[in-house]
């Protein structure tokens, strides 16, 4: 009687022990995937306004080159119409920007 009470009682320690483990398991689990779903999310922005940035030097970069080839455009227009005693007929500047 005694006998059967303990191996009754080792039996039970043995499957709250195993519940316990899979409770902490599953606890730990939980946290690394919330961990895991705030890496992506702190990723992905930072992905995000690192492209806003790119995009942002790239449409600058084209920006100041269009204002350059503007620049030389008209110098040199205004340089021809001096050059021929203000006549209209010039030579046409037209300056394709691009860039690879």
């Amino acid at each position: 009687l005694v006998r059967r009470a303990l191996e009754v009682a080792a039996r039970s320690a043995c499957r709250i022990q195993a519940w316990w483990h899979c409770a902490v398991t599953r606890r730990r689990e939980e946290r690394r995937l919330q961990a895991l779903a705030a890496y992506v999310r702190w990723e992905r922005a930072s992905v995000l306004l690192q492209a806003h940035a790119r995009m942002w030097q790239a449409r600058d970069q084209y920006r100041r080159c269009r204002e350059a080839a503007r620049t030389i455009q008209a110098h040199w227009r205004r340089r021809g119409t001096r050059q021929r005693g203000g006549a209209e007929d010039t030579v046409d500047l037209n300056i394709e920007i691009v860039l690879g």
